[in-house]
């Protein structure tokens, strides 16, 4: 391994230890790697970035996060939340439950763990306190459960992936699922097992067969919404970036005529916030495609490969005894 890429790798590390912001890191450091270290000329640098941009993939990542904050604006959060509660809330442990189901349901509409913590986040930590839930348990339980987000499809990370390294969108979607649906299972799990006998943890009473089909009407179009992002992407009906857009109309038709929670005044102020989450995405993406064209064209990936192999070598003796 050159010294050169040693360098270019303790650049990036130090510009995030001084806090400068990601995409910056990652431009500045492949700039750098281009004027001293290749005989390249910058404007290829210039070509990669906005090459990265131009990509019809990425329109799916702006509509999803729109879907996220016509969600959070409306009342389809409030709703997912109730149809949990009402679910699992009667359980020992059943609200901690109740707020893991919730955010495997608005993770996979919105895909996004930033949206998923500032909608559910706000309604969940406090009525978690209130019921007598330790507070580490709160905010472990809230700050780590809005991950599934990333793991339940529509997920952006998978989304921004599958545009750098050209894998099938449907296949990480299908791979992201059952592992989503796990890790639900395994915290509630651990939920009930941690409060089954403690008796200062407030547990819902058991809804009768009128309030469930109650709140599962009231609730039924929220729940909609990932049935048709599913169903329409795994029955092949539209591929992920339709799903994206027939998410949003739906969601703001719900919104707006059926439960008349959003105005249309509105409308303007939720696609700018949007598109300014989006932008946010997008430039780290821009900057991390400048970086990853610096260390394919130098080979770095494969120089640090072949020097950690041959100290793995070094340090095993040829009668295969360890050191």
């Amino acid at each position: 391994m050159e010294t050169s890429h040693v360098i270019v790798l303790l650049i990036l590390l130090g510009c995030m230890a001084a806090y400068i912001p990601v995409f910056m890191c990652l431009f500045f450091t492949a700039v750098l790697g281009f004027v001293l270290f290749t005989d390249l000329p910058l404007l290829l640098l210039a070509q990669t970035l906005f090459r990265s941009m131009d990509n019809f993939a990425l329109v799916v990542v702006l509509f999803f996060i729109l879907c996220g904050n016509i969600m959070t604006a409306g009342s389809i959060v409030e709703k997912l939340i109730k149809v949990a509660n009402v679910l699992v809330s009667w359980l020992p442990g059943g609200l901690g439950m109740a707020g893991v189901l919730a955010c495997g349901l608005f993770g996979a509409i919105s895909g996004s763990t930033v949206a998923t913590v500032v909608a559910l986040g706000g309604f969940m930590i406090p009525a978690l306190m209130e019921n007598g839930y330790p507070q580490k348990y709160t905010i472990g339980l809230m700050t780590t459960s809005p991950n599934l987000g990333v793991i339940i499809p529509p997920s952006i990370s998978m989304i921004l992936y599958s545009m750098i390294s050209n894998v099938s969108l449907e296949g990480l979607f299908l791979t992201g699922f059952l592992p989503g649906v796990l890790i639900m299972i395994g915290v509630c799990i651990y939920t009930y097992f941690v409060f089954r006998n403690k008796k200062d943890i407030v547990r819902m009473p058991i809804p009768n067969a009128g309030e469930l089909l109650k709140v599962l009407k009231d609730g039924f179009w929220s729940l909609m919404l990932p049935v048709i992002i599913f169903g329409g992407i795994f029955s092949g009906a539209f591929t992920a970036n339709e799903a994206a857009v027939v998410a949003c109309v739906y969601a703001f038709i719900v919104e707006l005529f059926i439960h008349k929670s959003m105005k249309l005044s509105q409308v303007k102020s939720i696609t700018v916030s949007s598109a300014v989450t989006s932008a946010t995405l997008l430039i780290i993406v821009a900057g991390a495609t400048c970086f990853g064209r610096l260390l394919t064209l130098e080979d770095i990936p494969g120089k640090i490969t072949q020097a950690v192999l041959a100290a793995g070598r070094l340090s095993v003796p040829s009668n295969g005894s360890s050191v």
